[in-house]
């Protein structure tokens, strides 16, 4: 019986790292549809280049200290918005997923800004925080609020209201029944709403790049397409590609296996 077991959580585990690498097959089938099609001549070149020719060409862009700096340039600002929505949002949404009142007088307010269309507030933040990084940030902020806030707000929301009573009776300071109560609740929440805030904000950024001229990854975009460098313009989407799912599969993924496990 023994050894049944272990074989069964060997083919368990095995099974595991295999489910989590299944994301690679269909990303391959694209890129080789891709080329193929650039190959055939079925979508024109100079509208779409090769698979290869926009490697090639974000091979050679990986060694220009300029086109690195755009990329981190990018990176910083919308990571630097996402921790400061992060911060706003968090204790807002705890308070609004703890007190009834409190809820009902933000969130209409909240859902009533967070479905005004992206593109109509880019002119405005550019004009409250002026044409640079501080509007990048000022934008990656707005945008990542929203998701954060909500996530957070319904993993507050389904904590059991016995839980709380639990910790009143053994008499727990408000700081152990976050500590040891709330934070171990919400926590996968925490990572849902920085999850999709990472994801979502990352078009943000390279728009507003564009839009007011903000040094990244969004104006080499802009620049290479005004020249009718098609394969490089694509090599600058690619790079940011290339981090986004880096991210999500290194820092979010790892996140998310640990909540697993705790939860086990």
């Amino acid at each position: 019986m023994p050894s049944a077991y272990k074989a069964s959580q060997r083919k368990n585990l095995s099974d595991g790292r295999f489910d989590s690498y299944l994301w690679i097959l269909p990303l391959l089938l694209f890129f080789v549809l891709w080329e193929a099609l650039a190959q055939l001549a079925v979508i024109p070149s100079n509208k779409v280049p090769s698979f290869s020719k926009v490697v090639i060409a974000l091979c050679s862009c990986a060694t220009q200290i300029d086109f690195l700096h755009k990329v981190f340039q990018s990176f910083a600002n919308l990571t630097a918005g996402i921790f400061l929505a992060f911060s706003i949002a968090l204790p807002l949404a705890l308070f609004a997923g703890l007190r009834n009142k409190f809820d009902k007088a933000l969130t209409p307010l909240v859902m009533l800004v967070g479905s005004l269309p992206d593109l109509a507030i880019l002119p405005l933040v550019v004009v409250w925080f002026g044409p640079g990084n501080a509007a990048a940030i000022g934008m990656a902020t707005v945008c990542a609020f929203f998701p954060i806030y909500f996530t957070v707000r319904e993993g507050t929301k389904e904590i059991p209201l016995d839980y709380f009573h639990v910790t009143t009776i053994f008499g727990s300071t408000k700081f152990d029944m976050f500590k040891k109560m709330m934070f171990p609740a919400i926590f996968p929440f925490m990572i849902t709403g920085l999850r999709i805030s990472y994801d979502f904000v990352w078009e943000v950024i390279l728009a507003i790049e564009i839009i007011a001229r903000v040094t990244g990854i969004g104006t080499f975009v802009d620049v290479a397409v005004a020249a009718g460098s098609i394969e490089y313009a694509f090599a600058g989407i690619m790079a940011v590609g290339i981090i986004a799912l880096a991210v999500d599969r290194v820092v979010f993924g790892a996140l998310e296996g640990w909540i697993r496990r705790w939860k086990e």
